[in-house]
């Protein structure tokens, strides 16, 4: 996009100006493009949206594509157990993990492509495709197709969430953006109880089924963007290029990179020891190079590209896109710190369902944090450092807290869960809701991709952070709390080594041990409760100083209050 000037603006918007110092125009910021001729209403308009009913239902149907793109992920996580088993297959986890590796990949070239070409066309294939995903995954019946249909799935997720934010967000005023994505944020609250409708659905039925609601639900809200959702820009990167030229201009380098670097150095992650040892050639070897296609990506960008995926204009005059990105990546670190399943496990001995009851709390908070602080940052315009430092806080000290937690106390270990996951909810969505607000309208698409991958790259490394902390201390704590509640309980000590290596290892045959008991059993199986909650402890002591970073990261943001006018980036096409 050519650069251009503001024109003189009369003597009636200079007095307007210095009597409203806090708002100024995006152009003189960013100095890319001319907002008059650029946005559908420019800075000092009345802000008022043209809410007819084809643009209620196209903004329904991008809060339905939001959700779509997230509820595969549910449903598939939700019924891992009944997926194993069907499939025959012990690596079941690597199918919701194809499935966020894709997303994490794809999503940044996804928003490039839509701030060149539009958003239309490209949600129309981010909802083909995770309904092709969705129903390869749903008559899958090998691990295989699992996996592959799951990765279609991803791709069309990280098209479908990153349309649902940047294009809701481009349809209303800056300083409104806030209070319309937390509306697009708490549209998923049918699918709270998620870990219910799984194992009830499996349990009753078959794990299939939360599939095929997946294809309905998708299917419907397509319908809706493919009828309704006409978005009419101006703003576009590519200018008056035609779509040929735009093709000839597209960083196709940095797409190779981009993708290939994520997605070897995030497998490295997932598989460094669990399926893999940390020091395996399989590991290291993609680690290391993932790493470096990372790094070559950045110097490509920076340096090599004459048309880069992410120009040096996202960061142009103000340092809060990139402190946002900062946070969002600390945050993300956080948000894996929570093991909810092995949590749950480790404190209560009760069925799949009531543990799904007792997670609902968490789940709700994130969403309702993520809304809340998300309104707030246009309820209480400017004090944006405020809300995300009041969020970042509740996240670190409670998740901390959660040390205290023990097979004696579940119901505190909820209630500390539950305000932390409020915290994380109101970091990790409102950081892209800041960055959406403070970068150029012609780059919303790639800041909000940019927010949602690296929210997940951070995740990744705090999960393997937290995952080998966790099996190094259980390793350790796991035989001495088994066997110390077993003998306490009545095993005579010359069966302590068979009885521990059974239990452990072969638990249907531990009745055959020397002098095992019922009630030696179930002492031995409360020590490993114990022996779980003592190793987390050191998960959630490891997950602070994460914290204490995302705080610091928090007092650094600047304002946006001067980016949040009236100005609409972008109008529908009735």
């Amino acid at each position: 996009m050519n650069n251009t000037e503001e024109p003189e603006r009369d003597l009636e918007s200079s007095l307007d100006d210095k009597q409203n110092p806090t708002t100024v125009r995006h152009d003189e910021i960013v100095g890319q493009w001319d907002e008059k001729t650029g946005v559908a209403k420019g800075d000092d308009s009345d802000g008022r949206v043209n809410w007819t009913w084809r643009q209620i239902l196209a903004t329904i149907s991008l809060c339905g594509v939001y959700v779509g793109s997230q509820i595969p992920l549910y449903f598939v996580g939700g019924s891992l157990t009944y997926i194993a088993s069907d499939l025959g297959s012990a690596s079941t986890g690597w199918i919701p993990v194809s499935n966020s590796l894709a997303l994490a990949a794809f999503c940044p070239f996804c928003g490039y492509l839509q701030d060149m070409f539009g958003k239309r066309n490209i949600s129309i294939l981010g909802s083909v495709l995770i309904l092709i995903g969705t129903i390869v995954t749903a008559t899958a019946h090998s691990f295989a197709q699992g996996v592959a249909g799951m990765t279609i799935a991803g791709s069309g997720a990280a098209i479908g969430e990153l349309t649902a934010l940047a294009g809701t967000a481009e349809l209303v005023p800056v300083k409104k953006r806030g209070l319309y994505l937390a509306c697009v944020t708490f549209f998923i609250c049918p699918f709270f109880p998620y870990v219910l409708y799984s194992q009830l659905l499996s349990a009753h039925a078959t794990w299939r089924w939360g599939l095929w609601i997946t294809v309905i639900y998708n299917a419907v809200f397509f319908g809706g963007v493919l009828l309704f959702y006409f978005p009419d820009s101006h703003i576009l990167r590519k200018g008056t290029m035609s779509r040929t030229e735009i093709a000839k201009q597209i960083d196709y380098i940095g797409a190779v990179l981009s993708i290939t670097g994520v997605i070897l150095f995030l497998v490295a992650l997932q598989s460094g020891g669990s399926s893999h040892p940390w020091k395996s050639a399989y590991v290291l070897c993609m680690l290391f190079i993932g790493a470096a296609l990372i790094a070559a990506f950045v110097m490509w960008e920076w340096k090599g590209a004459k048309y880069p995926m992410v120009p040096k204009d996202l960061f142009a005059g103000q340092r809060i896109v990139a402190i946002a990105l900062a946070v969002a990546f600390v945050s993300g670190m956080n948000f894996f710190a929570l093991f909810a399943p092995k949590f749950q496990h480790s404190l209560t001995q009760r069925s799949p369902i009531q543990v799904g009851v007792k997670g609902l709390g968490y789940s709700i908070a994130i969403t309702v944090g993520a809304t809340v602080m998300n309104a707030l940052l246009t309820i209480l315009k400017g004090n944006n450092r405020e809300l995300l430092l009041t969020s970042c806080v509740l996240m670190t000290a409670f998740t901390g807290s959660m040390a205290v937690a023990n097979p004696t106390n579940p119901g505190l270990a909820v209630g500390l869960a539950t305000v932390a996951g409020f915290g994380i909810g109101g970091v990790i969505v409102p950081a892209a809701t800041i960055a959406m607000t403070a970068c150029p309208d012609s780059l919303i698409a790639t800041a909000t991709a940019l927010t949602l991958t690296i929210r997940f790259v951070g995740g990744s490394i705090g999960y393997s952070i937290y995952y080998n902390v966790f099996s190094e201390k259980l390793a350790r704590k796991l035989p001495e709390r088994v066997l110390d509640f077993a003998l306490q309980a009545g095993l005579p000590r010359s069966s302590a080594a068979t009885f521990v290596q059974t239990f452990l290892t072969l638990p249907a045959n531990v009745s055959d041990v020397v002098g095992v008991t019922p009630a030696i059993v179930e002492a031995a199986t409360m020590g490993s409760r114990w022996a779980y909650s003592d190793a987390l402890a050191y998960v959630w002591y490891t997950s602070i100083p994460f914290g204490v970073l995302s705080i610091i990261g928090c007092l650094m943001i600047g304002d946006i209050s001067k980016y949040m006018t009236n100005r609409i980036a972008v109008q529908m096409r009735h």
